[in-house]
């Protein structure tokens, strides 16, 4: 009876490790991405997290998941990159499935190490090497704890089918680690497989904040394209080397709640840079100019504007700027810089600049 327990237990372990075999994929030819002139890089932490799950496994996903992992690896830019804040970055790497995980803590980058953890990647889970469960919520609680006592610009980079266990713990789990972080969280999405629902889930983790992105794996299917998706998790929130101190400056990236002076999404990061350039003269009066979309009445949209002005001034004080330095005026909706027919438009109109008055 042993002996036949012993063969029946060597031959599901061989089963099992026969089923975790599908077919490889070769990850894209990139290089590490190089910023344009007026970019620099945002994130101070930057997660890569590979659903290496059963359903991955079932839809015969993972594969995909995993050269996409290797290729994002290859191509983040370098330690020494133009940065909006001095000193390099942290990466890490979490691969999930059930209880398993084959992960690279958060440490500055090192790129071959973390191209060499991702080569081990494999399907994780149950015995029988079919995958185990999703557990999204436990995987974003674990990234939670890498990034506490971290501050500044986090990204979180998703490569999944969306399928978890629960979507409602999945969601409570990252607005936890979101609401728990000391800075700003992006959420990057890449859809994997083509569930709808897998799709829609990962869409509203990524709206979680103003500066995620979702998308599929079709759209990143070749260098260019997945470039460009790796310039919008490292530079896409547009905060440009901004020298407050001379000109006319738009800081691109600082939003608004809709009809609200209230800051949103990653307006801290661009906020962040003007202050570091402001700091560097500080004998030069600015003056911090509101602008609003057309929706509304112009004498509702001037007192918006002061009030949006008024908010930025009110962080750039709390920041270390002398107050006595900064005024805050209004333009309501008398300057646009876009149409105001369209969505897209609109959101450039609601704006902020600053005006250095030498």
């Amino acid at each position: 009876m042993r002996l036949r327990i012993g063969i029946a237990l060597i031959s599901a372990l061989t089963l099992g490790c026969s089923a975790r075999q599908l077919p490889s994929e070769t990850p894209l030819s990139v290089s590490p991405l190089q910023f344009q002139s007026d970019e620099v890089r945002q994130p101070d932490q930057v997660i890569v997290i590979t659903d290496a799950s059963g359903t991955m496994y079932d839809h015969k996903t993972f594969p995909r998941a995993k050269a996409l992992t290797q290729t994002f690896i290859a191509a983040m830019p370098e330690a020494n990159a133009p940065a909006a804040r001095p000193g390099g970055y942290s990466a890490g790497l979490i691969s999930f499935g059930g209880n398993e995980r084959i992960s690279a803590s958060l440490a500055p980058l090192n790129r071959a190490s973390l191209a060499n953890t991702a080569a081990t990647y494999r399907v994780l889970g149950e015995l029988g090497g079919y995958g185990g469960r999703t557990p999204y919520r436990n995987v974003l609680a674990e990234s939670r704890v890498q990034l506490a006592g971290k501050s500044a610009h986090a990204a979180l980079v998703i490569f999944s089918d969306g399928i978890p266990d629960s979507e409602e713990r999945a969601m409570a789990s990252a607005k936890a680690l979101i609401a728990s972080y000391n800075g700003s969280v992006c959420i990057h999405t890449v859809q994997t497989g083509d569930d709808p629902a897998g799709a829609a889930f990962l869409d509203r983790l990524s709206r979680l904040t103003g500066c995620g992105s979702a998308r599929t794996a079709a759209s990143v299917h070749d260098s260019g394209a997945f470039m460009q998706f790796t310039r919008k998790v490292f530079a896409g929130i547009g905060a440009p080397r901004i020298d407050a101190c001379s000109g006319v400056i738009r800081l691109r990236g600082v939003e608004f709640e809709f009809d609200s002076a209230n800051l949103q999404g990653a307006s801290s990061v661009v906020l962040d840079v003007a202050i570091d350039s402001l700091k560097g003269c500080p004998n030069i009066p600015v003056r911090v100019e509101g602008h609003t979309d057309a929706i509304g009445s112009d004498d509702y949209n001037q007192r918006l504007g002061l009030r949006r002005a008024q908010a930025v001034r009110q962080y750039f004080t709390e920041h270390g700027i002398a107050s006595r330095r900064i005024s805050a005026k209004s333009l309501g909706e008398s300057r646009p810089i876009a149409s105001n027919d369209t969505d897209e438009g609109r959101a450039l109109n609601r704006r902020v600049e600053i005006h250095a008055e030498q």
